[in-house]
């Protein structure tokens, strides 16, 4: 008999069993809720839970739908820079949320799943003004499934192919040389600067390429142009007198600087990069003020969304490039913090908020107007609301998992759980 006269089979408590540590079952609090400050809570519902749906019941959102508009493939060259070209505001918002599942496997077993978080998403809607909501609702038990991966962190697991933290760091470190092969990351498009590119971004995309392919007699050539890029980035983007198109440019590029000068192993290029942190992280926190949080229709079901159709593709695909971009460069401070030692479990900081962005490979993979627009018709979508994948996992399949979900996966449930959902779904082999 669980405490409260719950009757369960569940000895250990919740926030245990869901980050799957060893619980001594003590009462009032376990040991390791104790010490990380946990509620602690046995069987059936936990307070976070509970006060999680009267959240949900008291939130509603509607927006009538734009028009359909099908753009023809010639507005890829002149839609992007005159589009967004123009000081535009998006309304944020926050929402809590359920736990994550308690495994995987186990939610694909046992078809156990909740009812509170539903789909949510008006991708690419027309930009709105609005007060942005500053309120934080999120804590480190919203985030058991991840926190493991930065709580129990040892060097050595860097070096192991099967740990999330391997994967997850090796992702990060290779954005520069993605960029350079594709122009592309899972956080960019690699149509979004298809036209009139900005020339931060040409300037980032020279450097990584040089980068990429340097040579020992041509490192230092390539290491002061790396330089003289960055200083030219900080000095001619910095200030807030910017389009949203030039806000998230300037993103780009740093990160690109960032990931190539944090994983070089130079010492002199490390400190640089810690530097200039707290730029890139001023110029993210632009991002979250631009952004549309996907706020107003978060109670859709998949029948609804897909009436819920964007005015333009360039208009998603910016919007979408906005949510994931920001996701990423407070994913790419939090982890470099990690590895320096520098962790401050105290400090929740902006992962406090409720983070949105759309789970589609096949939305997200369309390189033209046609389509994308097959694909909202066609194909499944979902909006991923603060790292909640129960939606996705109940309906979804290895096929529709994008990179960026992947890496949000991977640091939930595991690499070789989420490689066995995509085989045993859809025969996907993950690399």
């Amino acid at each position: 008999m669980a405490p409260g006269g719950i009757s369960t089979r569940q000895k250990s408590c919740n926030a245990c069993v869901k980050s799957k540590r060893r619980c001594d079952k003590q009462i009032p609090s376990c040991g390791n809720c104790l010490k990380r400050r946990f509620p602690c809570s046995y069987g059936g519902k936990s307070a976070m839970q509970s006060h999680s749906n009267s959240a949900s019941g008291s939130s509603s959102g509607s927006v009538a739908s734009p028009p359909a508009v099908y753009e023809s493939s010639s507005a890829l060259h002149n839609g992007f820079s005159a589009i967004f070209d123009m000081d535009l505001d998006f309304p944020d918002a926050t929402l809590h949320f359920d736990g994550a599942l308690e495994s995987l496997l186990n939610s694909m077993a046992d078809n156990q799943f909740n009812d509170t978080d539903k789909l949510s998403g008006l991708l690419g809607r027309d930009a709105q003004t609005g007060p942005s909501s500053t309120s934080k609702s999120l804590s480190r038990i919203d985030y058991s499934k991840i926190a493991p991966v930065c709580d129990d962190f040892e060097p050595w697991q860097l070096t192991d192919p099967s740990t999330r933290i391997c994967y997850i760091v090796n992702v990060l470190k290779n954005f520069h040389t993605t960029f350079a092969q594709y122009k592309s990351t899972i956080y960019m498009h690699g149509q979004l600067y298809a036209s009139n590119p900005p020339r931060w971004i040409l300037q980032a995309f020279a450097t990584c390429v040089l980068y990429t392919s340097q040579t020992a007699a041509t490192r230092g050539f390539v290491l002061k142009i790396l330089q003289e890029n960055v200083n030219n980035l900080i000095h001619t983007a910095s200030g807030t007198s910017f389009t949203p198109r030039e806000k998230l440019a300037r993103v780009h590029a740093l990160m690109a600087y960032q990931t190539i000068r944090m994983f070089d192993g130079d010492i002199a290029l490390n400190q640089q990069a810690q530097n200039d942190m707290p730029i890139m992280e001023a110029w993210n926190e632009e991002l979250r003020k631009i952004r549309d949080n996907l706020n107003d229709v978060f109670e859709l079901d998949m029948i609804e969304l897909r009436k819920k159709q964007p005015e333009s593709w360039e208009r998603w695909l910016f919007a979408e490039s906005v949510r994931r971009t920001y996701i990423i460069g407070l994913a790419l401070r939090t982890f470099w913090d990690l590895l320096r030692d520098q962790g401050d479990e105290s400090d929740f900081g902006n992962w406090e908020y409720i983070h949105r962005w759309t789970l589609s490979r096949h939305l997200w993979a369309a390189q033209n107007s046609f389509d994308f627009w097959r694909a909202w018709n066609e194909k499944p979508m979902w909006v991923i609301n603060a790292f909640c994948f129960d939606e996705f996992l109940r309906t979804g399949k290895g096929d529709d998992i994008d990179d960026l979900a992947l890496v949000f996966l991977v640091l939930s449930f595991g690499l070789d759980e989420v490689k066995t959902f995509c085989y045993e779904t859809s025969r996907r082999l993950l690399e």
